[in-house]
């Protein structure tokens, strides 16, 4: 069975919505229809020319990519011009493009955690560097015959309900007297058809992250004993999770600078690495961001990181580092953010496999950007 882009696009997106993205940027579908067929999917970090050419050459329908290809917007497609010529390219091959950009380096399991499980570095307990935003929380309430409450309180929480801080399993509950008339069609657990019943019943609350809504309300109806379930959900003026850029590590045993550049060839292929060393021979509060993180050292300094990983970085953000005595690690913009297209590998074969789609997954291979150093 093969998988559509829909399909595809709903597992990301319940990775990394689309609605946390950065003012502006253009996640999502770039090119394509939802309801193409997918037998292949090819993951890149850019959509250029190579990508494409590579996704065509071994079948795929699907290019996933981080950076945008609509990034900025064309005035033209122009075949006698590079931009043109890829575009027309994929139109006239059906090549399907999506891009998780911002929407990725912001999830809680997105690029820079990514970044950070590659280094072996743990973020548990990490602080976000730049904070965008928080998840947005829901609460749920559920009618249950008494009898089937726990049954039905391990199910939400196995889905991502009642996670409060540390605290698992957190519901309130209060009985009282549900009735209802099963209908002529009905094939009611409790009661008869067209007899009115009372039943002892439990109000069960408890709040969600609204992206995973589709995964408890599923959980739920599996677990609830009756045919028509009663619930409601409700938006929250709260602030749940914060989500952002970066993180900020506390490392429970110091690291030295020498090995954590050796983490970063070995384990990033970092071939074109660059370094500051600040006055500290071992570091154990590490900001880390994918890509480029320049804008982020005043945070780093801030949170009292004693060093910083990420890409990209000038002349100016070495200065102000400088000032600061924050060391910095230049591993590259593109191999600081790999880690994260290798996850959405293992990711979306484990999401299509279990639903038992037989749509392959591979990542690029060929053509991929290398300084010479």
């Amino acid at each position: 069975m093969q998988a559509t882009v829909k399909t595809v696009s709903s597992y990301l997106e319940k990775l990394a919505p689309l609605t946390i993205a950065m003012p502006g940027d253009p996640v999502g579908l770039q090119l394509g229809s939802n309801s193409a067929e997918i037998n292949k999917i090819l993951l890149a970090l850019d959509p250029d020319q190579a990508a494409v050419n590579e996704a065509l050459s071994i079948g795929a329908e699907l290019l996933i990519t981080h950076h945008p290809l609509f990034y900025q917007k064309l005035s033209s497609v122009n075949e006698d011009l590079p931009a043109g010529a890829l575009v027309a390219d994929a139109i006239r091959n059906r090549l399907n493009i999506y891009s998780a950009h911002t929407n990725y380096d912001i999830a809680p399991e997105g690029v820079t955690c990514q970044l950070a499980a590659r280094l072996g570095l743990s973020a548990d307990n990490a602080r976000v560097l730049e904070v965008t935003g928080s998840e947005q929380l829901l609460k749920l309430v559920v009618f249950v015959p008494s009898g089937h409450e726990d049954a039905v309180r391990d199910a939400l929480a196995a889905a991502g309900a009642g996670q409060v801080g540390d605290y698992s399993h957190s519901t309130f509950q209060v009985s009282g007297c549900g009735t209802f008339m099963p209908g002529s069609g009905a094939n009611p657990y409790i009661g008869s058809r067209g007899r009115l019943e009372k039943v002892d019943e439990l109000r069960i609350e408890t709040i969600l992250p609204a992206t995973r809504r589709s995964a408890v309300i599923n959980k739920l109806l599996e677990a609830h004993p009756y045919e028509e379930v009663a619930y409601d959900l409700y938006p929250l003026d709260l602030e749940g999770e914060t989500i952002g850029l970066g993180l900020t590590i506390n490392l429970e045993e110091a690291i030295s600078l020498k090995q954590l550049i050796k983490l970063c060839r070995e384990r990033l292929n970092a071939n074109s690495l660059r370094y500051w060393t600040g006055s500290k021979d071992s570091f154990k509060k590490i900001a880390i961001c994918g890509g480029s993180g320049g804008s982020l050292i005043g945070n780093a300094v801030r949170q009292g990181a004693d060093l910083f990983i990420s890409g990209d970085f000038r002349y100016h953000d070495l200065k102000q580092a400088e000032s600061s005595d924050l060391a910095l690690v230049d591993a590259g913009h593109d191999a600081t953010e790999w880690p994260g297209i290798a996850y959405l590998q293992q990711y979306l074969e484990r999401k299509l496999q279990g639903d038992g789609y037989t749509t392959e997954v591979s990542l690029q291979t060929s053509g991929t950007a290398k300084w010479n150093c």
